[in-house]
């Protein structure tokens, strides 16, 4: 996402041949920033414009330290076997990833999880540098005040087996290598209870399509399962974690009674919701969006009425909240709330054409439909 560095068009003035370096050690996440080119404009050629200050753009927008030179960057990474993670290990377990050809073997990798807030001593500083990564692989994203302690970090490292010696002593036979992390904040919730929302969430790229976003997010959820925890919710979701979040609340809800009796004719209830709700502390909403993608699961879509009757309970959900502002307008009507007039207007303003809502709501069926279809065919 290097718009959010260089502007929307991505583009570098006054450079030819420009390539950027932008390191991490793998432990510390110590940073280090270079470029190199084979010419740069002079202000005689662009009437007096200075070339970006490349380095300083980004560099602003990392809020910690970085290093500019090379040796000294070098010299530091002697340190990084010594690294140990912040804050209290909360789950270590393996995953054995796929050969990329027949002449490899499955390689078992070992990873861990450690959850850290704000008083753990020097997170503060790492959770600088980590967050920094967001502003490259997460669209829109911000940076969050880290001096609210509501803010829980859940980090998560692969474990490589040391193979060569050290002159700095050790505490483990395994180097902790950041692989990603997800923020939750524990929202305050009427009137003693706590609603967690998964805030950021972030696998680095070498490390995806290995099952580690679905790991890193089951050990989230069975971090709030105290009375106090009404449900957990997600900010502003991307795709990529919708779907991942979809398949692993599927996977859940199999679970529940309701699914053992779902059939293709089976209406939804708020009772689902709420066994999903204590058993598993999934949102409400969530919820539902995973009853429908069962749901379709079951229904034969070369059965015309059945297929006809699944697409019609889906659009008229689509339609409750335009059909909930109409009658609310009524009423007001009804009760004298409002005059003739301003009825009229209410009316004008918020109704919309019959045809235009039926095209529009087949158009948001067919995009909900080919969304819970990817699902149902990773299940």
């Amino acid at each position: 996402m290097s718009y959010q560095f260089f502007g929307e068009n991505e583009n570098i003035f006054g450079y030819k041949d420009l390539i950027v370096k932008v390191y991490y050690s793998c432990s510390q996440l110590n940073i280090y920033l270079s470029l190199n080119y084979a010419d740069r404009l002079t202000k005689d050629q662009t009437d007096g414009v200075e070339p970006d200050n490349v380095l300083k753009m980004i560099s602003s927008k990392y809020e910690t330290k970085v290093c500019y030179n090379l040796n000294e960057f070098s010299a530091n990474l002697s340190k990084e076997p010594a690294f140990m993670p912040y804050g209290e290990l909360m789950e270590e377990f393996e995953i054995e990833t796929k050969p990329i050809d027949d002449h490899q073997q499955a390689e078992k990798r070992r990873f861990c999880l450690y959850k850290a807030n704000n008083s753990v001593p020097g997170f503060v500083a790492y959770h600088e540098r980590m967050q920094t990564f967001l502003l490259w692989f997460i669209e829109g994203v911000s940076y969050i005040e880290i001096d609210d302690d509501r803010w829980d970090f859940f980090v998560l490292y692969e474990k490589l087996p040391l193979t060569g010696k050290s002159s700095k002593p050790l505490s483990s036979d395994y180097q902790y290598c950041f692989v990603g992390y997800s923020t939750v904040y524990r929202y305050y919730a009427y009137p003693q209870n706590v609603r967690p929302r998964i805030s950021q969430f972030l696998i680095l790229p070498p490390f995806q399509r290995i099952g580690l976003g679905s790991k890193l997010l089951a050990s989230i959820y069975s971090n709030y399962t105290d009375k106090s925890i009404v449900d957990i919710t997600v900010e502003d979701p991307s795709d990529d974690f919708q779907r991942m979040r979809d398949i692993y609340d599927c996977k859940l809800c199999m679970q529940l009674s309701w699914y053992k009796t779902l059939a293709p004719n089976t209406e939804w209830s708020n009772e689902m919701a709420v066994e999903a709700k204590m058993k598993f502390k999934l949102n409400s909403k969530q919820v539902r969006r995973v009853f429908e993608i069962l749901k379709l699961k079951l229904t034969n879509r070369n059965d015309p009425e059945q297929y006809r009757q699944y697409r019609l309970d889906i659009k008229q959900r689509l339609n409750a909240p335009y059909k909930k502002q109409i009658n609310d307008i009524e009423r007001l009507r009804q009760r004298k709330a409002i005059s003739d007039t301003n009825y009229e207007l209410l009316m004008k303003t918020n109704q919309i054409p019959r045809e235009y809502r039926i095209k529009n709501l087949n158009k948001q069926y067919e995009e909900i439909e080919s969304e819970y279809l990817q699902i149902i065919e990773k299940l």
